[in-house]
Parts: structure tokens; C-alpha cells; sequence
């Protein structure tokens, strides 16, 4: 659906879509027996769905000029059938999972339900309330794929000067803190600095505490305890640029000369307690997604540069 009004200063444009993807390549789990754990196979459907959204608009045309995009995708992933059904589980680092009738790359893990406050130790769901914490204790506790994602756009211009900025979000998606498994244990990670988190930790019977004990009975395994929200709004891009005129270019023999600078990454809000929530250990990947294991976060840049005709 396209529509476009006030002499085309204001603009939408919503698209709906579906796609079924079918033969889907992975993984295919294989007895452990036969020397071979799994055989890349064509075994899975994945239907993906969704709503794009964009408006563009023209708030000021004088001597200010002003425009505006706004852009926004919604977008839902299910796996739709496995070979006999059967899940690939334990996938990377941070567990991730391919499941009927759940997200791609959702996180398989047991739920962790807190400190406790006794023992010091991480407390889990019990699903199968048998009073054990097995492998048959672990769900789906978390989904890297966000609900939304978009950006914001505003251009601006006056007299000779020109204005840029570009505003990046996503809301939703969650991240396994594989850094925390190590950095916030004191056993685990002995190598590794520890994060000032690690003086939270449960030191005596009755401490409510975010982190458990050291050498905790499951600190170094994989578990929602390390989950977190990975939503985050971004300063992705701001240009500022001034145009000489051309009373001044035409003596020197020129025809356009622009001095600019330009920041990229310059401030990103977020709940993440990571270096970067928009990084991934194993870059881009169907599978192994929102999972940050000392991932160099993407760089703060300011550029200054000049752009000459003759």
C-alpha cells in the first residue's frame, strides 16, 4: 500500500509479506556411534512473515530545508517441520536451538529462577518436577530474533550548511552474556579479569544477591542466568557538511568544494551490559545468533574530510 498526500510532502508505504522456505540445509543430528555427529541435509521448513512500514515527509522547504524517513519491520520466523521432528540442539556457545514451532536460533537452556539466598547456589525450573536438575529441565528461554527493528532519518539543510543523522533501534531480541560465564565466576575464567559485578556475589547465608557463590555448583554452565535484554537505540551516523559558494570557487578555478565531518556510532542507549548489543561471536550465522563472547564492539569513528571538482 502506498499513499502519498499534502502535494506529496507526506508519505507511507506499508508492505506485507510471506515466505516459506522449504529444504531448509542443516545440520541433521546422526548417532554419535557411527563417528559422526551430524550430516548437513535438506530436512526443514521455515516460514517467515511480516510488516515493513516507511514514512518519508518534507517537514520545512524555505530557507530551512527539512525531511524526514522513518522506517519500521516486523518480522516473525517458525520453524515449521525437522527431520522426524527432531530438534538441533546445543548449537555454539550459547546453546542455540532449531525447534518445531519455534524461532530459529532460540535459546535452549535450563531457567535460572535466582540466588538462593541459603546456599548461595543458582536455582532452576524443575519442568519435570522430579526434584533433579537433568538435561529434560531445559526450554526455550529466550529468542535472539528481536519483535521490530528500524531506523530514523532527518535531513537538513540552510544556506550553505547541510545536517545528517541517522538513528538505528531494535526491540526484542536477547542476548547470551557468554562474557559473564566467565567474567563474573572467579573459578571459570580464573584467567580472565573479573567485572566490578563480581562484588554482588552471595558471600554468606541470608545475602540476596544478583550473582551466586564462588565456585557455585552451576556457575560454569549454560544458563539463563546469563541472558539479557539486547534492545538498544543508536546514533548510528551524523554528518555535518559546509558547501563554499561559488563566489569564492570560481576565482581558485574549482566548481564545488565541501568540508565535512562525519561520527559513526556515537551513542548507543541500552539496557546490555555488554561491550556491544549489536555484535555476534560468530558474525552473521542462521543458527548461533545473539550470542557475545568478548566480541570486539563496533568502533566509535569521527571523520574529517574535503570533497574538490574542478
Amino acid at each position: 500500500i502506498d499513499l502519498s498526500m499534502l502535494k506529496g510532502r507526506l508519505s507511507f508505504a506499508l508492505d506485507g509479506y510471506y515466505y516459506l522456505t522449504e529444504d531448509l540445509l542443516l545440520d541433521r543430528p546422526l548417532p554419535g556411534n557411527i563417528g559422526f555427529t551430524s550430516i548437513a541435509d535438506n530436512v526443514g521448513s521455515l516460514e517467515n512473515k511480516g510488516l515493513e512500514l516507511g514514512i518519508d515527509a518534507v517537514i520545512t522547504d524555505g530557507e530551512l530545508k527539512w525531511n524526514s524517513n522513518f522506517n519500521i519491520s516486523f518480522n516473525q520466523n517458525k520453524i515449521l517441520e525437522l527431520y522426524n521432528g527432531q530438534p538441533i540442539l546445543n548449537v555454539g556457545r550459547g546453546n542455540n536451538a532449531v525447534i518445531e514451532g519455534e524461532a530459529i536460533g532460540v535459546f535452549y537452556q535450563w531457567k535460572s529462577l535466582g540466588v538462593d539466598p541459603s546456599t548461595g547456589d543458582l536455582v532452576f525450573e524443575d519442568v519435570d518436577t522430579n526434584n533433579e536438575i537433568n538435561d529434560l529441565d531445559r526450554q526455550v528461554v529466550g529468542n535472539p530474533n528481536p519483535d521490530f527493528t528500524g531506523g530514523f532519518t532527518n535531513n537538513l539543510a540552510y544556506k550553505n550548511f547541510d545536517l545528517s543523522m541517522f538513528f538505528q533501534f531494535t526491540y526484542g531480541n536477547e542476548i547470551f552474556n557468554g562474557v559473564r560465564q566467565y567474567a563474573e565466576n572467579m573459578t571459570f575464567g580464573e584467567s580472565d579479569n573479573q567485572l566490578a559485578s563480581i562484588k554482588q556475589r552471595w558471600r554468606q547465608p541470608g545475602d540476596i544477591a544478583p550473582i551466586p557463590r564462588i565456585e557455585g555448583t552451576f556457575n560454569n554452565d549454560i544458563t539463563s542466568h546469563f541472558i539479557e535484554d539486547g534492545s538498544f537505540l543508536r546514533l548510528k551516523n551524523v554528518t555535518l557538511g559546509y558547501n563554499f559558494s561559488d563566489e569564492l570557487l570560481a576565482p581558485m578555478g574549482l566548481s564545488n568544494f565541501r568540508l565535512y565531518l562525519t561520527g559513526q556510532n556515537l551513542l548507543t542507549f541500552t539496557k546490555y551490559s555488554g561491550f556491544d548489543p549489536e555484535v555476534n561471536y560468530s558474525g552473521i550465522g542462521s543458527i548461533r545468533r545473539g550470542v557475545d563472547f568478548f566480541t570486539f564492539p563496533l568502533a566509535r569513528t569521527i571523520t574529517l574530510g574535503a570533497k574538490v571538482s574542478f
